[in-house]
Parts: structure tokens; C-alpha cells; sequence
């Protein structure tokens, strides 16, 4: 959105009569409380959806996730994860992005 017009929208929300800005953040609120959905597929977790979003911008990183919003990034786990604790965020979901075109590897 526009830096304009989202600072508009905010100036007329704000001059709003108390109630009425009050129903506008309950919008909101419950719209962000929504499940996103995959179709038929079934609900999908905000962290996946953030993954599929900006995994190209963050591979070959660890990231710490939390209801679908990057909180902390580093060349490790163990650094993504004190940065999110320094940020104090608990209960975070913690992956390693793989390089775009590398295939895992797993062995026995």
C-alpha cells in the first residue's frame, strides 16, 4: 500500500469518535485472527506461509518464527535463537532455510 495513503487512512481511524474506532480495531483484530486456508487442502500455519513468502530472501539461514513473523535470523540455530531471546520472544518456531536448488541431505 502506498505510504500515503496508509498515513490517511490512519489520520482518519484516529480522528474517529471512540466507539467507532473501537469497531475498526475489532476488524482488524479479528481479521488477523483468521486461519489462513490452502483450498481444500485444510488450514495452513502463518509460519508456513512466511517460510513460502520469503524463503528465497533468507536461505541458507536459521530463522526464528513466531504466528507467522520472522522475530530473529543467523548462520545458526543457536544465534537465531539468542536473538530472539534477547528480543524476548518465547516459544519460537526454529528452521534452517536450505539454499534454493540444494537438496537436503539425511543419512543413517
Amino acid at each position: 500500500m502506498e505510504a500515503l495513503l496508509l498515513d490517511k487512512i490512519i489520520e482518519q481511524v484516529i480522528s474517529l469518535k471512540p466507539e467507532d474506532r473501537r469497531k475498526v480495531i475489532r476488524a482488524l483484530q479479528e481479521e488477523e485472527r483468521k486461519t489462513k486456508t490452502n483450498g481444500a487442502k485444510g488450514s495452513v500455519h502463518p509460519n508456513t506461509i512466511w517460510i513460502k513468502k520469503h524463503h528465497a530472501e533468507y536461505a541458507g539461514k536459521h530463522v526464528a518464527l513466531k504466528d507467522g513473523e520472522l522475530i530473529a535470523f543467523g548462520d545458526t540455530i543457536k544465534e537465531a535463537d539468542l536473538k530472539a531471546k534477547e528480543k524476548g520472544v518465547k516459544n519460537v518456531m526454529l528452521t534452517y532455510l536450505f539454499p534454493l536448488g540444494e537438496v537436503p541431505f539425511g543419512g543413517w
